[in-house]
């Protein structure tokens, strides 16, 4: 029986070894289907997807979409955050045109509020523009992600804007954004 098993190479440590392989492989596909239903982009804290509207108001009030499908192939291949960043900028232009941007996009882009980032200027209802500046800047992404929370905790305009000014003033010039009305 031994020189069967010199022959073969199956002892019982060579059976024990390839369990193990195949167990510690389930448990690593395991974790990243995890990773992967969890949102995995690892920016933190801006993982769940969430309807654009849960304040209760009417879309035709707010200049909603909610059709994700009209996202361009750039941002329907990026990160999460990102996605939900273009998203709430399609779905919310209303409160994202009150935020500014710190990421100096106002100087080198002409942008006039975190909206631009996303969303130009020139676009009209129904017929959105998109920039791409936001589909590579992490801040731009973060303010729209951190308003688009705020928005749906029920937070008004002028403290979604406070938040973000004492959040980000401090990164880099802002946009040329008005106040949002009181």
């Amino acid at each position: 029986m031994s020189d069967r098993r010199q022959q073969s190479g199956a002892g019982p440590l060579t059976g024990l070894l390839s369990m193990l392989a195949v167990a510690v492989l389930v448990v690593l596909v395991g974790l990243g289907a995890i990773y992967l239903v969890a949102g995995g982009s690892g920016s933190g804290g801006h993982q769940t997807a969430v309807p654009a509207s849960t304040t209760g108001d009417q879309p035709e009030q707010m200049g909603t979409s909610q059709d994700s499908g009209t996202l361009p192939e750039y941002v329907m291949s990026a990160s999460e955050d990102t996605k939900m960043a273009y998203q709430f900028a399609l779905d919310r232009p209303d409160v994202l045109m009150w935020m500014p941007c710190y990421c100096g996009c106002g100087d080198h882009s002409g942008h006039k509020s975190a909206k631009n980032c996303f969303i130009k200027e020139s676009s009209t209802p129904g017929n959105p523009q998109f920039d791409e500046h936001g589909a590579s800047c992490a801040m731009c992404v973060g303010i729209a992600l951190d308003a688009k929370t705020m928005t749906e905790e029920g937070r008004s305009l002028g403290e979604i804007r406070a938040y973000i000014d004492q959040e980000y003033g401090a990164i880099g010039p802002g946009t040329d954004t008005p106040f949002p009305p009181a």
